[in-house]
Order: C-alpha cells, then sequence, then structure tokens
C-alpha cells in the first residue's frame, strides 16, 4: 500500500470493557492488468473518502493517434488500456481527458454520526442502539466500560478489512493489541477449517463448468483440478468481484462480520446517505463496466459510460479546443468541416478466444489449480512433478469428473476467503468428504 505525502486519519472513541479488554462498540464522526488492478464500480465515490484504501490508479481514457481523421466514421473508439488497436489500424494510445462530472461527497450525510459494534454491525447513534448494544454484550455495571480513542490510519483499514474475514471481534483483535494473536488463530484455522455452511441459491441458465479432479482416498482432499480456459477465467472473475456481491450470493459462510456489515447497509434508512443511489449500489453491488466475463454466478455489469468526443474549431477549420470526453451531446459551435462532436463506444479489454468468446486466458490449453487456487498451464510433465512433490502413493489416488454450477462456484468462492483448501471444501458435497463440526 503505498503511502504519499502525510498520511491521513481519522478518529474513533471505542468502548472498551476493562476487565476482558473488549471492545464493546466503536463511535466515529461522521486481461492480467484488469486481474492484478481491477477496477471498483464506486470508484467515483471513493476517491472523496477521507482515508481512500483504493490504490488504483483513476481511470485513464485512450483514442486512437490518428483521431483527427479516424474520427471522419464514428462512433470513435475508446479504451481504458493503451495496448489496444482501433479499426484503422492505428494504436488506441493517445490519452483523452473527461469533462468535470458531478462531484460525489462520501457516503453518509455529513451531519449523521454512527456506531460500530465488535462484530462490524452499524447502527446510527441513539440511546436506544447504545442501551441494545450493551444489553447484547450483558453489561449491567456501566463502571466496567472504559473510553479510549484511537486514530485510523490507511494501513490499519486495510487491517480491518483483513479481520472482518477471520474474527467476529474485529475491533478488540485490531485496537487493543490483538492482531498478533489474531493473526496466530486466523493461520491455525485456514489449516483445519473443513466445514463450508451450505448457502441457499437458484440456478442459472449457464452452463456447468466440466474439470477433472484428483483427490486423495485416504484423507478426501482435492490435491489438484484440470480443467479448459474456462475454468481458469471462472477462477480469475474472484478477483474483480465487490464484497456485497458475496452476501447476495448466501454471504461470507465462516462469520458474521462482513455479512453484518452488509445488513448493516440494508437496514440503514435512505435519509442517512448522500443520496437514494449511493445505498442502491451498497445494497445491489455491480462489477466494474467491462469486467464482467462468465455468467456463472450471475454477477451484473456495471453500465459503460456514454460519452461522446468533443472539440472545438474555428471557420478555417483550426481547432481551438483539444479533444476531450462528456456525457452530454453538444451543439457545434462554428461551421466547421468536421462535427464537433461525435459518438464513441468503448473497445471491450478482454481479449478473444478461439471460438469468438471474451476471456481473460487463451484456450485451448488445459489448466491446473491446485487446492488453494494456483493456476498454472497443465501439461502431463506439471503433473507428475506435483505428484511428486506431494510423495503420494498411486494407488491413493482417485479420479473424478464433476461438473461446477452455480452452487459450487459460490462454495469454491466463499472458502476461497478463509481456507487454503478452497476446492476441498468447495467441492466436498461432490467428493462425499465427510465433514467435520
Amino acid at each position: 500500500m503505498a503511502a504519499v505525502g502525510t498520511e491521513e486519519r481519522i478518529t474513533l472513541k471505542l468502548m472498551v470493557l476493562k476487565k476482558e479488554n473488549k471492545v464493546i462498540f466503536a463511535e466515529a464522526d461522521t486481461c492480467k492488468e484488469m486481474l492484478l488492478c481491477p477496477r471498483n464500480s464506486m470508484e467515483a465515490y471513493c476517491r472523496s473518502s477521507k482515508i481512500n484504501i483504493d490504490d488504483t490508479e483513476p481511470t485513464e481514457y485512450f483514442v486512437c493517434n490518428d483521431l483527427v481523421r479516424c474520427r471522419i466514421k464514428p462512433p470513435v473508439l475508446i479504451s481504458t488500456f493503451r495496448n489496444k488497436r482501433c479499426r484503422c489500424g492505428s494504436m488506441l494510445a493517445k490519452p483523452i481527458s473527461t469533462e468535470t462530472f458531478d462531484s460525489f461527497d462520501g457516503f453518509v450525510q455529513t451531519n449523521s454520526s454512527f456506531m460500530v459494534t465488535d462484530g462490524m454491525k452499524v447502527f446510527p447513534n441513539s440511546f436506544d442502539k447504545i442501551i441494545n448494544v450493551l444489553k447484547d454484550s450483558g453489561i449491567e455495571n456501566m463502571s466496567s466500560i472504559s473510553e479510549r480513542t484511537v486514530n485510523i490510519t490507511k494501513n490499519q483499514v486495510v487491517e480491518l478489512l483483513k479481520h472482518c474475514f477471520c474474527s467476529r471481534s474485529v475491533l478488540t483483535d485490531l485496537f487493543l493489541e490483538k492482531a498478533e494473536k489474531a493473526g496466530r488463530d486466523y493461520r491455525e484455522t485456514l489449516l483445519k477449517r473443513r466445514r463450508i455452511t451450505p448457502c441457499d441459491l437458484k440456478a442459472n441458465n449457464c452452463d456447468g463448468i466440466i474439470v477433472k479432479i484428483v483427490l486423495r482416498k485416504s484423507s478426501g482432499k482435492i490435491l489438484f483440478a484440470e480443467g479448459k480456459a474456462d475454468f481458469a477465467d471462472f477462477l480469475f472473475t474472484f478477483l474483480t468481484i465487490p464484497l456485497g456481491a458475496l452476501c447476495l450470493m448466501g454471504g461470507c459462510s465462516y462469520d458474521d462480520s462482513v455479512d453484518g456489515l452488509y445488513k448493516s447497509v440494508v437496514d440503514l434508512d435512505e435519509d442517512y446517505f448522500t443520496t437514494k443511489e449511493v445505498k442502491n449500489k451498497f445494497v445491489d453491488p455491480v462489477l466494474a463496466p467491462q469486467f464482467k466475463l462468465h455468467n456463472l454466478l450471475s454477477l451484473k455489469n456495471g453500465d459503460v459510460p456514454n460519452y461522446f468526443c468533443y472539440s472545438e474549431w474555428d471557420y478555417h477549420g483550426k481547432m481551438v479546443k483539444d479533444f476531450c470526453l462528456t456525457s452530454k451531446r453538444k451543439v457545434e459551435l462554428y461551421p466547421c468541416y468536421y462535427e464537433s462532436c461525435v459518438a464513441s463506444e468503448f473497445l471491450d479489454p478482454l481479449s478473444d478466444t478461439s471460438n469468438n468468446g471474451k476471456a481473460y486466458v487463451k484456450g485451448p490449453t488445459p489448466y491446473m489449480v491446485t487446492d488453494d487456487l494456483v493456476v498454472t498451464p497443465s501439461s502431463s510433465l506439471s503433473v507428475v512433478s506435483l505428484l511428486r512433490t506431494m510423495n503420494i502413493p498411486r494407488h491413493d489416488l482417485q479420479e473424478k469428473v464433476v461438473s461446477i454450477g452455480k452452487e459450487e462456484g459460490v462454495r469454491i468462492l466463499q472458502a476461497s476467503l478463509s481456507s487454503r483448501s478452497a476446492l476441498t471444501l468447495g467441492l466436498s458435497h461432490l467428493t462425499k468428504v465427510k465433514e467435520e463440526n
């Protein structure tokens, strides 16, 4: 996480149970590049946050290097990646600016304040809510509570997010110097976890993905899976999914922190948000525009902006204002040889596959995926090398062909967030592995 200049901080007041040293609640004032740096569908909103943990550079737009000539035949192609080619054969490498669009003033009203429980449930700050939280925590004696003030940095916000996946007492572990112990407990949990909560999902119309799995008979552990490019593409989409979408697909399964945070947003009155649209974006999150690839999880794709390529020219056909993108079509200011405002469209950044589809990886290469979701091109040598490394006798190996549908996809996604055995846990109902309590 890069730090630039003076690090911004926000202040929290913690209500702490002195004897147990536990936080009761906190109070606050109001294609590879795509996968390694996935876009946020709420990027414009996050920029106004006092502490923005999204280090992704603002989206850049590129048009044809020969735009003056190319724009004669609209629509003009726009790319958010520099290495694409225009219809005319030139590269889409000319940066183009956008007009200043609407600015967003955070997510919630500035005159509102909220309380956050140790399990990451958020409530409007009110006497009734405070009493309920104290009651739920089993606190009768108010003298057992102390107040502390902590400053939260950008790095601590990132740690807060990590703790949401491994703790039911997020604030206590983060702020009361229990983070090291929580980290150890988390690592132990990853190694021991053998159970996943079933999810109640409606099937979709997307065909399942056929995968061959190799497991160890004696333990039921999946050693690796082998599938086509569609299997690798499906797993890579995990890197682009917002947390809220996971909650919609059945929850985070293992603990209540992330699910509780999402449900808090759902239950919070829309009057507390800056706009109704903001709440809707949280409640029904979407992928960033152009990031939707596989329909197995029924994810929604964000709308691609509708831009026009605008410029101004004088009576002699000389440009007086350079090209820019605008969301509103403008009337020509001057009678000139070229139109001053032409339509545009975005170029899909995903590469073509052999069957004219879209994908992150290219087929027909098969891919091998280990239990902890390491994806590599598969070959007979790589399979033999992996089995030799594991030193597993041949008679203890079992091969099985399974179909991965929406339920299996969500289960693997859930398991991947808090386990190093994502395939074994996610597909346990297909391998007949006995689950431990």
